[in-house]
């Protein structure tokens, strides 16, 4: 159950990517995941004009991400309820909070190549201009976000 460094990094960059794509969303603050996803992935094919290869590349990212954000959210209400139990307790629970994580941690490590290829698949799809395109709205984005809304 060891993650790599390099694994670390693979999913990171691939959350960012989509964080920063999805990023792209002025306007889109409501509605389910899955069609603020389909939001993203029209806007994205609007403003970087993609092809249909492209466009289905994308929204293997979208699939991917929504499939990995459904795994591990299927149980957050269970989770939140055990950690209210441990909390209410006199000692913690250090052996089933760290089986919990585990838990998340098997997830990521099982979904996190399989959105990175689709992010990959998407990323190499795209000819350089888009590429630069979408590269700058990311740094663009990543600087707004991380102007505010953080505890200093």
């Amino acid at each position: 159950m060891k993650i790599t460094k390099r694994t670390m990094t693979y999913l990171a960059g691939g959350v960012l990517l989509a964080s920063a794509v999805t990023g792209c969303r002025h306007g889109m603050h409501y509605g389910t995941a899955e069609e603020r996803g389909e939001w993203m992935v029209q806007k994205v094919s609007s403003e970087l004009e993609l092809n249909d290869t492209q466009q289905a590349r994308l929204a293997e990212v979208k699939d991917q991400f929504l499939d990995a954000r459904r795994l591990m959210k299927a149980n957050r209400e269970q989770h939140r309820a055990e950690v209210l139990t441990m909390l209410s307790q006199p000692t913690f629970d250090r052996d089933k909070a760290n089986a919990m994580v585990g838990q998340q941690i098997e997830t990521v490590n099982t979904r996190a190549p399989v959105v990175i290829n689709a992010i990959g698949n998407f990323w190499e799809s795209l000819d350089a201009d888009q590429r630069a395109e979408l590269r700058a709205f990311i740094e663009d984005n990543m600087a707004h976000h991380h102007s505010g809304h953080r505890w200093h």
